[in-house]
């Protein structure tokens, strides 16, 4: 996931082309908890209390690779 995010950044991937593109693989969805989930451990990993976020929320649509740039 992070590599794909690194890979599109500043482009929104919504939450369904997350779950397409990652787990898929069977046509089968996983539940759209594990992919909020997976992005909170994500950036518990990567991202220091109180810096710029390197994952960003939109609202209503998916999550957008910042790189820690947008505040």
């Amino acid at each position: 996931m992070l590599n794909l995010f690194r890979k599109n950044p500043k482009q929104v991937l919504t939450r369904r082309q997350l779950l397409e593109k990652l787990w898929d693989a069977d046509e089968k969805f996983v539940d759209e908890h594990t992919l909020t989930t997976t992005v909170s451990r994500i950036r518990g990993k990567i991202e220091a209390d109180g810096a710029a976020p390197y994952i960003k929320t939109i609202y209503g649509m998916g999550y957008q690779w910042t790189g820690g740039d947008a505040k």
